[in-house]
């Protein structure tokens, strides 16, 4: 959890994020050819620092600025927007920027005698470029390349390139969320490529696997000249290819037979790298690229009513996440190419198979390592915030069209998504007092479905991304909810029960259902609750909902919120700058790791998170097996555990046992329960489930958690006293009893001190020990707690402050990551200082079971009645087990005063000062209070 105060969100990533080198050792950040997709030679990186000058009067144009560069005194890294903190300058209120640098082409023959280009991955929002002080060209839109042909403006020697951004923040133009951290000016790279008077300007591979074959469509800069020959060189593979193109034509296409074809998979990822060329008696262009065979559709399970997308003819269940794509220090870009290729192996190592990169055009070489690593990318058309109007229409259709065609040749994109939650769709109605997506709107809509499907048939198409159960066509039929984990199984059997062909839920305009495979495309809990979760564990309520989406296999698949952290949605797999965060299954069920609540085959244990039972009951175990594959190994058998942790919160085991189970492609199976008998003792238990095949290989595990209410460990006397009931309190910034007093805790330094009553009917020589147990962790200064007044929601307008601290939140309360929190602690009885011990952190995940059970509901899913809000109370946050022997003499005081006094400080000195929670027998993850445990002697 956290260290320190979080005061900015600028502020709260430096030491973690500074360890990636923005510049490599020869001084040019991301120095790596911007696109391994249409890669040509030679080339000149202009990435590194360029003089800048911030215009916020907009007087540059006015005053010629362009003729004097050289009085521009600020210094900017290229190419991070100048609003970013990697930039080194980060002045997010400016809308207009300058740059200058100078550059001297090379000395080969092909930057002599050819022509130079100036080539921009993308700049936001317009940009006018100056070369020697001529006037070169200028581009509006900030998401997609652009270039110039400088060849008559460039000198031998030194030449100075000045660049203009204006990128006022206009609601008719694309954006995205760049409340995250503005794209302003540069945001991609800057290069110079040198080519022929006649050279390739695209080449798009459309693979068809069913006849394997390839289909090239070639542009070329001008008409063809007499004898202009096409050809293809396969690069580690048999690709050979060569053909004329007709004079005076400048695009071509040609069909390339592939032999010996080797699909591109999500387990082998093979891509055809290859090098086009034009030649005339002699080679005279050259680019490589590549593609992959690989067909993407979407196919009826067989035997079931529904479908799947499918990958090389083969269903696909999509297990994804919500990728925002930002860096907290550089925005819309990223440090470098290497956190580029880790983002998508943290994608992979999490047992995901796809990313949705969300309402950003991804930079190319990150889509290159989703392509040479295997992962599926549904990639957004980043979106404008205001109405429909024509000019907010011309913008985004410019950038939807460059979007597709730039990324046509990334296999592993499947999907395009040109609208999100309806959001530049709604049209205010002033008189109405109202908005509404209009059936002109919606018509506009349609008609770039199947545009975007003519610039791009190889790939699925989805009119818009909805909240508002307002499809009008589409090829996946979608839809997005945010719910307590509670609500999950009658809201899926609702949207189940109204997917069928011809069914208008969650369209709009008389339009219905086809056959589309119906999935998820945004869950969670985040925004499931009042203001928002905040910061929290994510773990309990994403094991339920999984365990509800793998029973309904009808539901093609999942798209978490989200894959990472950010400013004001605190409910990422990963930390903002890609920390780790501690789920806690693997203590709970040993070997489980959230790559087990993402497999083909998926063991479901229990169906209720939220039970009690009364000790010594017998109870039946519900168990299934959810399978998204046919490919089913033979031999299934679960193999069983029922443990926990008694009153005392000692370890136990009550049984092992094994059961043979069944599995049907593309079904929820429901097993025979296990018959279980509890222990008559009070605990917290665990039945847990590996499910193996006939060679023992495992497959999957999981587990339920519930409650047991039963009596005390035999052969003690135990004393407690409820958390809440100290009999003194003091601390240096504040304490409170939270989760309805089940819980206490105290910030900075200070005690909380407990009177236990000592027995009267026990002789102090006939007790064999004394001990005091509790269940204590350090508890962390939380933002919310620091300030007067009631703690702010945190949603998406609300990006202030404290909408980017996740201690702000008012559910919120950090989930366990890889920096620690930690306290020094004193205990002392009757006064006398009995130990000191280290409490090294204040965690919150899936272990704080019983805070998360005690947790209180809020309305019912089909309630009409909402006014009883769901809200969480510091969910999920556990201590550690403390364990305190107690000697002779304390025994002998105790007795002689008739009580035992137990002190719990937390001194003021240095950074030992970490604050103290204590937990009760209903909070955290132990049913205890903090007591002393008597044992007679014998």
């Amino acid at each position: 959890m956290k260290k320190i105060i979080l005061l900015s969100v600028f502020m709260i990533f430096v030491f973690s994020c500074t360890t990636e080198r923005p510049v490599s050792d020869a001084g040019i950040p991301l120095a790596e050819h911007p696109r391994p997709d249409f890669e040509r030679l030679p080339w000149l990186n202009l990435n590194g620092y360029w003089q800048f000058a911030p215009d916020s009067l907009n007087a540059g144009l006015d005053q010629n600025w362009q003729n004097n560069p050289e009085s521009f005194t600020s210094k900017i890294l290229v190419p991070f927007s100048w609003a970013s903190p990697m930039s080194g300058i980060e002045l997010p209120k400016v809308d207009v920027g300058w740059y200058y640098r100078t550059f001297k082409p090379g000395n080969s023959a092909e930057w002599k005698n050819g022509r130079i280009f100036l080539i921009f991955g993308a700049s936001d929002f317009h940009t006018t470029v100056w070369l020697n002080g001529e006037y070169v060209g200028e581009h509006r839109g900030g998401y997609v390349p652009f270039e110039f042909d400088i060849t008559a403006f460039a000198k031998k020697g030194n030449n100075k390139l000045v660049v203009r951004v204006e990128d006022e923040e206009l609601d008719s133009r694309p954006s995205g969320k760049q409340y995250y951290g503005n794209a302003k000016g540069i945001w991609q790279t800057v290069y110079l490529e040198a080519r022929k008077d006649v050279h390739i300007s695209s080449v798009r591979f459309t693979p068809d696997i069913d006849k394997a074959e390839v289909k090239a469509d070639v542009s070329i800069s001008s008409p063809a000249p007499e004898g202009l020959i096409f050809r293809l060189r396969g690069k580690g593979n048999s690709l050979a290819f060569e053909s004329g193109i007709k004079a005076g034509d400048s695009t071509a296409r040609f069909t390339i037979p592939v032999s010996d074809m080797r699909l591109w998979s999500l387990d082998d990822p093979f891509l055809y790298e290859v090098s086009a060329s034009l030649a005339n008696g002699r080679e005279t262009d050259s680019v490589s690229t590549y593609f992959g065979m690989r067909k993407v559709s979407a196919l009826t399970i067989p035997g079931k009513d529904f479908k799947y997308v499918a990958l090389n003819n083969e269903p696909v269940y999509l297990k994804m996440s919500l990728d925002q794509s930002y860096h907290p220090e550089g925005f819309y870009t990223f440090p470098s190419d290497a956190f580029m290729k880790e983002e998508i192996m943290r994608a992979k190592n999490l047992g995901l198979n796809g990313l949705r990169i969300h309402i950003k055009a991804e930079i190319p070489r990150k889509l290159y390592w989703a392509d040479k690593y295997g992962l599926l990318i549904m990639e957004d058309v980043p979106n404008y915030w205001g109405e429909p109007t024509p000019e907010s229409k011309a913008n985004w259709e410019y950038i939807a069209e460059q979007e597709i065609l730039r990324d046509y040749n990334h296999p592993s994109i499947f999907s395009w998504v040109l609208f999100n939650e309806t959001w530049g769709l709604f049209t205010n109605d002033s008189i109405a007092k109202r908005r509404s997506y209009t059936p002109e709107t919606q018509e506009w809509v349609r008609s770039w479905y199947h545009r975007a499907k003519s610039i791009d048939p190889t790939r699925l198409v989805e009119d818009n991304s909805p909240c508002n159960l307002d499809h009008v066509i589409t090829d996946l039929n979608t839809w997005h909810s945010y719910n307590p984990a509670r609500q999950w199984a009658d809201l899926l059997d609702e949207i189940v029960s109204k997917t069928y062909p011809g069914s208008d839920y969650n369209y709009i305009g008389g339009n219905v259902q086809g056959d589309e495979p119906m999935f998820n495309s945004e869950c969670g809990a985040v925004w499931g609750y009042s203001g928002s979760t905040g910061d929290i564990d994510i773990t309990w309520e994403y094991h339920i909902m999984m365990n509800e989406f793998r029973k309904r296999p009808k539901i093609a698949g999942f798209l978490f919120t989200e894959f990472h952290d950010v400013i004001n949605e605190w409910n990422g797999y990963y930390r903002f700058d890609r920390g780790r965060k501690e789920f806690g299954l693997d203590e709970l069920c040993q070997g489980m790791t959230m790559n087990d609540l993402h497999g083909d085959l998926y063991l479901v244990a229990g169906d209720d998170f939220f039970k009690r039972y009364r000790g010594g009951e017998t109870i039946r175990m519900p168990l299934g097996i959810s399978t998204v594959t046919n490919k089913i190994p033979s031999g299934l058998k679960v193999e069983y555990s029922l443990y926990g942790w008694d009153r005392l919160g000692d370890k136990f085991e009550v049984l092992k046992g094994e059961l043979p189970a069944s599995a049907e492609p593309f079904t929820y199976v429901a097993l025979n329960p296990v018959s279980l008998k509890l222990p008559a003792t009070g605990s917290v238990m665990i039945f847990s489930g590996i499910l193996k095949d006939g060679s023992g290989n495992i497959l999957a595990r999981n587990f339920v958690p519930f409650v047991v209410d039963g009596t005390e460990p035999p052969g003690l006397r135990i004393v407690s006293v409820p958390a809440s009931e100290y009999s003194a309190a003091e601390w240096s910034i504040r304490h409170l009893a939270t989760q309805k007093g089940k819980k206490v805790w105290g910030m900075g330094s200070g005690f909380f001190e407990y009177e236990f009553a000592w027995p009267k009917d026990i002789a102090t020589d006939a007790i064999e020990s004394l001990e005091f147990r509790a269940e204590l962790a350090s508890r962390y200064p939380q933002e919310k707690y620091l300030e007067e007044g009631v703690a702010e929601g945190i949603g998406m307008t609300i990006v202030t402050d404290k909408g980017t601290t996740p201690g702000y939140g008012q559910n919120s309360y950090p989930q366990t990551d890889e920096k620690t929190h930690s306290t020094e602690a004193i205990i002392s009885a009757n006064g006398n200082k009995i130990t000191e011990l280290i409490l090294e952190d204040d965690p919150a995940d899936h272990r704080g079971i019983l805070s998360w059970m005690n947790q209180e509901p809020g309305w019912a899913w089909g309630s009409r009645d909402r006014s009883k809000r769901w809200l969480l109370d510091e969910a999920g946050s556990y201590g550690y087990l403390v364990k305190v022997p107690l000697g002779a003499e304390d025994i002998k005081t105790a007795a002689e005063k008739g009580k035992l006094v137990i002190r719990i400080q937390v001194n003021e000195v240095g950074s030992s000062k970490g604050g103290l929670s204590v937990y009760g027998k209903e909070s955290g993850r132990f049913l205890l209070d903090p007591c002393i445990i008597i044992k007679p002697g014998k």
